[in-house]
């Protein structure tokens, strides 16, 4: 980070995961649904219609590449040369828009457990996208514990995203914010959910999850990034995770998606500790099947194993064949 000496930051996320890391041991998946006396909140909040939750816009500019796979070990600067061979800023239409951007930063651990997205890469989109004239950028998550100041110290997403620009918003489990009702058309495990109010206030949504195991979903990716956009996270354990993940999705979709696999967790997510590797790998694209389903090779598995892949190409979220949107792949 350019506002932060690097070396000092580590140390002290390290210091507070470390405090924390008892609290979370239990936090792999929400900590409310299974018990009747430690429950979720109820979905609750005025209807709203799809048609309310904002769209990619297609701008006039050349059209970006498909999938892009950037390599190298500078977070900053590798998500600078991803945007670029993507097809630069001019492909969002920012000037005067309302970003938010979805990451995980669900646990109390330091970027080097990669559980959570990695706060380099985040400060410098933030960057990017102020710089291209957003209006306002909002960094946004629903995580799994109330302790949101602590977890976000630790992880380094709070001061990152604040020294970069952004706005930061964060809600716990048990303490979501404001939501709309949105009946999900056609959906059967999810056929409605409470979106997040700042769902709807946004211009442009980008997806930035960090690429992870899990041992509900398999992975944790972008596609299952977007169940913290909604107010009860804990149902969708409660009933088909994989179809659930798929259709939030068919409603909610990114105008960008920026996948962290600069370095991934390969066991005991989505939550770690575990064993870690290092691709070095960010990959950007506008659909989230697509960028998945790429990722899945970085932990040796084809996407027809993922549930939520299957069915999100099923319901025409994207397609699993992400080599045939065209692949550019560059080194920072």
């Amino acid at each position: 980070m350019q506002e932060l000496d690097r070396r000092k930051f580590i140390g002290k996320a390290g210091t507070i995961a470390a405090g924390l890391g008892a609290l979370y041991l239990a936090s792999t998946i929400p900590g409310c649904g299974g018990n009747a006396s430690d429950t979720c909140p109820v979905d609750e909040g005025p209807e709203a219609s799809p048609e309310e939750i904002p769209t990619p816009t297609q701008t006039q500019a050349a059209p970006p590449a498909g999938l892009v796979v950037v390599r190298g070990a500078d977070p900053a600067a590798m998500l600078r040369k991803g945007l670029e061979a993507w097809g630069g800023m001019e492909a969002l239409g920012l000037a005067g828009k309302k970003v938010l951007i979805k990451v995980n930063a669900a646990f109390a651990r330091s970027p080097e457990q990669a559980t959570t997205t990695n706060p380099e890469l985040l400060a410098e989109a933030v960057r990017q996208f102020l710089a291209a004239g957003a209006a306002k950028v909002t960094v946004f998550d629903h995580i799994l514990q109330d302790l949101v100041d602590q977890t976000l110290e630790a992880n380094g997403i709070g001061p990152a995203a604040r020294a970069a620009g952004a706005e930061v918003v964060v809600y716990a489990v048990r303490k979501p914010g404001n939501a709309r009702i949105v009946q999900i058309p056609g959906a059967t495990a999810l056929p409605s959910a409470g979106v997040l109010e700042e769902i709807f206030a946004a211009d442009v949504i980008v997806n930035m999850p960090k690429v992870k195991h899990h041992s509900g979903a398999k992975l944790s990716m972008a596609m299952k990034n977007f169940i913290g956009i909604t107010q009860n996270m804990g149902n969708f354990h409660n009933i088909d995770l994989q179809k659930a993940i798929a259709e939030i999705n068919t409603v909610v979709k990114p105008a960008l998606v920026i996948s962290d696999a600069t370095n991934i967790l390969l066991d005991r997510g989505p939550g770690g500790p575990g064993t870690v590797a290092d691709p070095g790998q960010v990959i950007i694209g506008t659909d989230p099947v697509a960028v998945d389903s790429y990722c899945c090779g970085l932990f040796g598995t084809a996407p027809s194993n993922i549930g939520y892949l299957v069915y999100g190409e099923q319901l025409g979220v994207g397609t699993t064949d992400f080599a045939s949107l065209g692949m550019v792949e560059v080194s920072a």
